[in-house]
């Protein structure tokens, strides 16, 4: 068991967000190759690491320190991997400007950007600049890190904290996009 890294998940854990960097550079290599040993696809690979890291995140507080944190942080990108490639064995293909009829009402696009940018402008900057260069400029983190000049476990810990946010506003009006 590596003392270090039980020292730095403690304290990642009271908030330190600098223990994040010696987490995952103590974590990164093994993640990686579960992930890719499943998958078969470096970028892809790369993409669910990342998501292995915000769940790691989300979920730490149920981290039980008995265990070896580099078998469940393992586990983490393991599961992910496997749901991954679930979900793209039965992946369908679905275009929705032909498929209307899946849907209930299809909203005009411009009333789509209208309310996503209403719920972004309710973010402070920095989380909305992360969250803009993810989701809709596609970035990864790493690299939005490199460009806000931040530490990749704070662009991490901003995108997770702006998306429960946003997924709390977008929830009062029940999710809708209108």
């Amino acid at each position: 068991m590596n003392k270090n890294l039980e020292k730095a998940v403690r304290a990642f854990k009271k908030g330190d967000e600098n223990a994040f960097d010696y987490i995952y550079d103590q974590t990164r290599v093994p993640v990686y190759y579960t992930i890719l040993a499943i998958l078969h696809d470096e970028s892809l690979a790369e993409d669910i690491m990342q998501d292995t890291y915000l769940k790691m995140i989300k979920e730490l507080e149920n981290y039980q320190e008995k265990r070896q944190f580099t078998a469940w942080i393992k586990t983490i990108a393991r599961n992910l991997a496997l749901n991954e490639y679930k979900k793209r064995k039965h992946e369908l293909n679905v275009d929705v400007s032909e498929s209307d009829a899946l849907f209930d009402k299809v909203y005009p696009q411009s009333e789509k950007q209208y309310y996503l940018r209403k719920l972004l402008e309710q973010l402070p900057k920095d989380e909305r600049d992360i969250v803009i260069r993810h989701v809709l400029l596609e970035e990864k983190h790493k690299d939005i890190a490199k460009k806000l000049d931040m530490p990749l476990g704070t662009v991490l810990w901003k995108y997770s904290k702006a998306i429960k946010e946003l997924k709390r506003i977008g929830g009062e009006n029940d999710g809708k996009i209108y």
